[in-house]
């Protein structure tokens, strides 16, 4: 079954879980700091957005890479950089359009390496729940 027809996996989800408690902390943090908020958050949203949609991108990357075989490592190697020139394509438009707040979405985007830090947390405590 191609990963796009697959439902994601709890790890999936859990990342997902923590970009939005990331992105709605630093959204209250920050938001007493900033003058234009609603250029911040929507800076913010596209980058939570962005780290969400790279995660899922990683998981098919993966999924798909695991029945490959001797092309993986090229496969995969292709596809990171394809996702992060899509990463950079989103804040040069967020720039140069002004339509939102570029390095906001980077705090955003930062949303990824914070959701891996609280997966293991954030797995413990769903595993606790059942």
């Amino acid at each position: 079954m191609s990963p796009l027809r697959k439902r994601p996996d709890a790890v999936v989800k859990e990342m997902w879980m923590g970009i939005c408690i990331w992105g709605i902390a630093a959204g209250l943090v920050a938001v007493c700091f900033v003058k234009d908020r609603i250029h911040f958050t929507a800076g913010l949203f596209a980058g939570c957005l962005l780290a969400a949609a790279g995660v899922w991108h990683m998981w098919t990357v993966l999924d798909r890479a695991l029945d490959l075989g001797e092309g993986a490592q090229r496969y995969v190697t292709v596809r990171s950089l394809a996702r992060y020139g899509v990463f950079v394509l989103v804040f040069v438009v967020l720039a140069v359009t002004k339509a939102a707040d570029p390095l906001a979405a980077f705090l955003g985007l930062m949303g990824m390496k914070v959701a891996a830090y609280l997966q293991p947390l954030l797995h413990k405590m769903r595993r606790r729940r059942r």
